[in-house]
């Protein structure tokens, strides 16, 4: 009779060591599952806003874009990186919008929808190409070094420097 209850005592101990663990397990689930839903709250111009990236933000203002990427359409953003905009900080309100339109494509494309060899239209009437090499995706050239940052109007991806415009007198 002892053993039978030094049996169940152990039992007792090792389910409730178990349950205790599979809660932990659960709320980190609920906690990353939870955290993209926040994300997805804001727009890409609230996003933005909220970043390290404060000349890309000064510039995107500067083109008029901030209502665009505010708006309630899908977008997805190639943003340029801040050394690669360095030399636009001076410039003129309607060429930063042309710069930085041909960075934007109506809808949201995530990694996995950049397809090799696609070819995109952006705002302004440009086309952007994708490439995948290597395990990496390139747009014209230029590397996704950061995807899929989710918002409540589209997709974020930061490109290592800057797709260039035709006929830009920067």
């Amino acid at each position: 009779m002892k053993s039978k209850c030094n049996y169940s005592k152990i039992c007792l101990v090792l389910l409730l060591c178990l349950s205790v663990q599979v809660s932990s397990k659960g709320q980190a689930f609920m906690a990353r599952s939870v955290a993209p839903a926040k994300a997805e709250k804001v727009s890409i111009a609230e996003g933005l806003t909220g970043t390290e990236h404060q000349l890309l933000l000064q510039l995107v203002t500067k083109a008029g874009l901030m209502p665009l990427l505010s708006g309630a359409d899908t977008y997805t953003f190639f943003a340029p990186s801040g050394a690669a905009l360095q030399p636009y900080h001076n410039a003129k309100p309607e060429e930063l919008r042309n710069l930085l339109s041909q960075h934007i494509v109506k809808g949201s494309l995530s990694a996995d929808e950049l397809k090799d060899g696609s070819t995109l239209k952006t705002i302004n009437g440009s086309t952007i190409r994708v490439y995948r090499k290597k395990g990496t995706i390139h747009i014209n050239g230029k590397r996704l070094h950061e995807t899929d940052q989710l918002y409540a109007n589209g997709v974020w991806h930061q490109l290592n420097g800057c797709l260039t415009v035709a006929n830009a007198d920067l």
